[in-house]
């Protein structure tokens, strides 16, 4: 399977612009994102998926269970499934949900 960003569905909030490559519609075990951050995402949790951060570009900070850790361009963040977390900064991110993104897991904690 390819896809290909010309083809991805934008999405985004205050802070944040998204590109979904990928759904649960197109391979359940897996999907794929792209993000610019300019801020913060909002601290969540999903109770579905672990997800694996890639940080392209940029620096910033990921708040997981409370404990700060710093990233920069080429850093890998794995969040566990069901551990609240939240991102800042100013950097690009690829993300990849494992089993596929499905937004009726995602539980807002803020």
């Amino acid at each position: 399977m390819k896809f290909e960003l010309k083809n991805a569905i934008k999405f985004g909030w205050n802070g944040l612009k998204g590109w979904a490559y990928s759904s649960k519609d197109e391979f359940k075990n897996a999907s794929a994102a792209y993000f610019e951050v300019d801020g913060s995402h909002g601290k969540i949790r999903n109770k579905l998926s672990d997800r694996i951060y890639y940080v392209l570009e940029g620096k910033g900070e990921f708040i997981i269970n409370d404990k700060i850790i710093s990233v920069k361009t080429s850093d890998v963040i794995i969040v566990p499934k069901n551990t609240p977390y939240d991102y800042r900064g100013k950097m690009k991110l690829f993300l990849v949900h494992t089993p596929a993104f499905d937004a009726e897991f995602d539980e807002k904690l803020e």
